[in-house]
């Protein structure tokens, strides 16, 4: 089994990571409002840099899953909607159709999962999935998250309103009421 790590994009990453998002098309389009007709190598580009400027305020971190093992893209992954206030984000992912079913996503999960409590003293990370999207259900269940059930009409997937249902992470050291 493969090992996976995430790290942050990089510009001499966009060839491989167009080639990733390209293939994965068909199984990653209907539950991602960014992957439309026209995405492109240009539009790849600006969306880095768009991460890494976010990174700097603190909106949003986006990584890329990387294999161990020579290095290669299996996909991406990050928090965003981050809410300073109440201390929590949500947490997406996506892999790479020849990498389906190697274990990525969930590494990629537990390694946000990490580093929102640890690192940005997050107390709840949300993984909200779009009912229908079965691997993606798999992970979050996988992830140990709490299912807190189906939220009508919770996600709006290239203009069209889809149930979705909740996962949550909870941080186990956030100081709770109740």
């Amino acid at each position: 089994m493969p090992t996976f790590t995430i790290r942050e994009h990089k510009s001499d990453d966009i060839e491989e990571f167009y080639e990733a998002v390209v293939e994965s098309r068909e199984h990653v389009a209907p539950w991602m409002s960014w992957l439309t007709p026209d995405f492109s190598r240009d539009t790849l580009a600006c969306w880095i840099d768009e991460c890494a400027a976010n990174r700097l305020t603190g909106e949003s971190f986006e990584f890329l899953i990387i294999d161990e093992n020579g290095g290669s893209i299996a996909g991406a992954c990050g928090l965003n909607s981050i809410n300073e206030l109440d201390k929590r984000c949500n947490l997406g992912y996506w892999v790479r159709r020849t990498r389906l079913g190697e274990g990525a996503a969930l590494t990629a999960v537990e390694l946000l999962r990490d580093f929102g409590f640890q690192t940005l003293k997050l107390n709840r990370i949300e993984i909200v999935v779009a009912k229908g999207n079965k691997p993606s259900l798999r992970v979050a269940r996988a992830s140990g998250a709490i299912d807190e059930g189906i939220q009508a009409a919770r996600l709006n997937i290239h203009g069209m309103a889809h149930d979705a249902r909740m996962f949550a992470l909870i941080n186990p050291d956030a100081v709770r009421v109740g």
